[in-house]
């Protein structure tokens, strides 16, 4: 077992090295889930109320638990305010977060592990934000382990908690059991035949939400539907995950009838589509991130269909996956600040380097 608070020159190969979980994801639909739990400190008030010495008080406290466990692969302390802007928002992205990582200051940190699928995030919001990626569609087992994580921590540590109201947060409506469960669905054949939202809502309980990758339902950027829970008072973790397991597995099962009907009618609409999509991404000359992934997206329904060859599905993901800002300039080994307009052209660049072998077969 080997534990380190991290040096300013190995500390960027150590975030950069998360990125080996989503290079080994070869996931058709269901590509990931990530699991949150928020916990705050009994004696403390949550951050946006406490000064900075304070702020530092929380972090050794919590960071001397969990650097000590033996549930994580050489765990890593990461100070905020040690931390290069792209480093923050490669962990940004890495994890999905919608917190502002690039904001994130003194009296604030981060504890990562080799394993690339856990993050423990200090003073963001709540005084801890645990997090765990999943990517086998194994939500009960993932759960389990996070569960063990906050019990070993909360064995010697008192969690701000009401008889009421359940673990208590900053933002009362995560409160109760204070786990949020997302899900990422890629669903080009709903999307793109129109079914999305007739199916979503034939679907979709009350305890439910569904959204796009920035928080819109009306937003469905490369395909990816995010899957949440809307209750985390007056319910289990058990029927959160249940709920949640089962609603996931209906959408994958529409996603695959849809799939079939387009592979059966040949649907010359879909061919066009994944047509044009291949190529944007191997004649373009600049690309914006968006439009980079429903494009990718489009691609990867290709080579289900057996219309795009020369490429894996797990190619396929790793590109989707790294043609994401802070990780397309990891690839390129730049790690300040570059004009958009150059940014653009290295990643149209990076993906027709990995479309070089791929071909249509329309």
């Amino acid at each position: 077992m080997w534990r380190k608070v991290m040096a300013n020159n190995d500390r960027s190969n150590v975030i950069i090295n998360q990125k080996k979980l989503w290079q080994n994801n070869d996931n058709d639909i269901w590509l990931a889930s990530i699991l949150h739990l928020h916990r705050n400190l009994e004696k403390f008030n949550f951050p946006g109320k406490l000064s900075t010495e304070r702020r530092k008080q929380v972090v050794s406290v919590l960071s001397k638990e969990i650097l000590s466990l033996d549930l994580l692969e050489t765990a890593t302390l990461i100070r905020a305010e040690e931390m290069e802007p792209f480093e923050k928002e490669f962990l940004g992205e890495h994890f999905w977060s919608n917190d502002n990582f690039i904001q994130a200051h003194l009296g604030e940190a981060f504890i990562i592990d080799a394993s690339g699928q856990f993050l423990a995030s200090f003073n963001i919001r709540n005084h801890l934000h645990l997090q765990l990626i999943e990517c086998k569609g194994e939500l009960e087992k993932a759960w389990n382990k996070l569960l063990k994580i906050e019990t070993t921590i909360g064995q010697n540590i008192s969690f701000a908690y009401n008889a009421k109201y359940g673990f208590l947060t900053a933002d009362i409506g995560s409160c109760g059991t204070a786990l949020l469960v997302s899900i990422y669905l890629q669903l080009p054949a709903l999307v793109h035949t129109g079914k999305m939202e007739e199916i979503v809502e034939k679907n979709k309980e009350e305890s439910i939400a569904c959204f796009g990758l920035r928080g819109s339902p009306k937003e469905i950027i490369g395909d990816l539907l995010v899957v949440q829970n809307n209750y985390t008072l007056g319910v289990t973790e058990e029927s959160i995950i249940s709920n949640l397991n089962a609603f996931a597995t209906k959408m994958v099962v529409e996603e695959n009838t849809a799939r079939n009907q387009i592979r059966a009618s040949s649907d010359p609409y879909i061919k066009d589509k994944i047509s044009r999509a291949f190529g944007i991404l191997t004649h373009s000359y600049q690309i914006d991130a968006i439009e980079a992934l429903n494009a990718i997206s489009l691609i990867k329904l290709g080579i289900e269909m057996g219309w795009v060859e020369g490429i894996s599905r797990q190619s396929i993901n790793q590109l989707f996956f790294n043609c994401r800002r802070s990780h397309l300039l990891a690839e390129f080994h730049e790690k300040t600040h570059l004009p958009q307009e150059e940014i653009v052209h290295k990643r149209a660049e990076f993906i027709h380097k990995a479309l070089l072998q791929a071909h249509l077969r329309v």
